[in-house]
This record gives C-alpha cells, sequence and structure tokens, in this order.
C-alpha cells in the first residue's frame, strides 16, 4: 500500500476490485505459492507486482499476507488472478506428520533459528527508536 497525496493510504481492497474472496477454494493460508513464468508487468497491479517478486521462492499463502501487510482474502483474491495467468503455481504443503524425516533435533535447531530471527528483529527495532 502505497500513500497516495495528503497522507492517506490505499485500502487494501483497491488493488483486487473491491473482491475479498477468491473464487479458488482450494487456497488455504498454509498453500505454497511459487512463480511459475515471467510477466513484463503490464496489466498486473501494483499488488500483484510486489506477490510475484516476493515468490521466487515458495510463500505460504499466510507468509505472503504478513510480508505485504494484507488480508489473507487479498492476498488469495490476487493469487488466484495470478494463477489464472498461469504466472504461479500453488502446491499444497506437504504433510510433516506423516514424514519420518521431521525428527525433534530438526524441530529444535527450526525453533532457534525462529528464536534468533526474533530477537535480531527486535533489537533492530529498539535501534531503531
Amino acid at each position: 500500500m502505497t500513500a497516495a497525496s495528503g497522507g492517506r493510504r490505499t485500502r487494501p481492497y483497491a488493488g483486487t476490485g473491491g473482491r475479498t474472496q477468491a473464487p479458488d477454494a482450494t487456497l488455504s493460508i498454509d498453500t505454497q505459492i511459487t512463480v511459475h513464468a515471467r510477466h513484463d508487468g503490464r496489466l498486473l497491479s501494483e499488488q500483484h507486482q510486489h506477490v510475484l517478486e516476493l515468490c521466487s521462492e515458495p510463500r505460504a499463502v499466510s507468509e505472503l499476507a504478513g510480508l505485504l501487510r494484507l488480508p489473507v482474502g487479498v492476498i488469495t483474491v490476487l493469487v488466484t488472478d495470478l494463477r489464472q495467468h498461469q504466472l504461479v503455481t500453488a502446491q499444497a504443503p506437504v504433510d510433516m506428520s506423516r514424514n519420518d524425516n521431521v525428527t525433534h533435533r530438526l524441530m529444535e535447531r527450526v525453533r532457534a533459528s525462529l528464536q534468533a530471527q526474533y530477537e535480531e528483529e527486535i533489537r533492530g527495532t529498539r535501534g531503531a527508536n
């Protein structure tokens, strides 16, 4: 969202034509989105372009919502638009509960990494104030 003249912010739903629910019910908050094809940027909103930039590596719908600071409903509409243009692919997340490769040790490493990132972000926020 960008600030328009006068300091007002664009509404999140402006880039979706007011649509808040995607017609594609297969998208959930943990669906992984990846860029499938390059696009020259024409006919896409700024929000669509941001989604494409972020999806050079697989991103969950919920992650996109967090990174772009947009409601999940808006993200699902944007992703559906991009899928209709065959610019992204959507893949259901791997069911890790049935994967023997997920160990307690792996989960501890993931937790430690997330905690380190969080603490680094907090230090950066405090330093900026």
